[in-house]
């Protein structure tokens, strides 16, 4: 029952750790595009890219930066 009523109950949002990795020179081409607004559809074809091939780089520069959403990124960024 303890276990039940434990489960319901919210959890804190714990913000991932920055990694110390440095961003790949792609990473930061495609950061710019982002902070810009675009979408991953757009940036993949700005850049000539395959879209998950952006949205795999997008979510590793959130993984770096230790943020959970392109919106957080982009106000980290700014």
């Amino acid at each position: 029952m303890v276990a039940e009523r434990y489960c319901l109950l919210p959890r804190p949002v714990v913000p991932a750790a920055p990694s110390l990795e440095p961003l790949t020179a792609a990473e930061q081409g495609v950061l710019a595009y982002v902070c810009a607004g675009y979408s991953n559809k757009e940036i993949a074809a700005f850049l000539d890219k395959a879209e998950p091939t952006v949205k795999h780089q997008v979510s590793s520069c959130l993984r770096k930066f230790g943020l959970s959403s392109r919106m957080r990124l982009m106000a980290a960024l700014r």
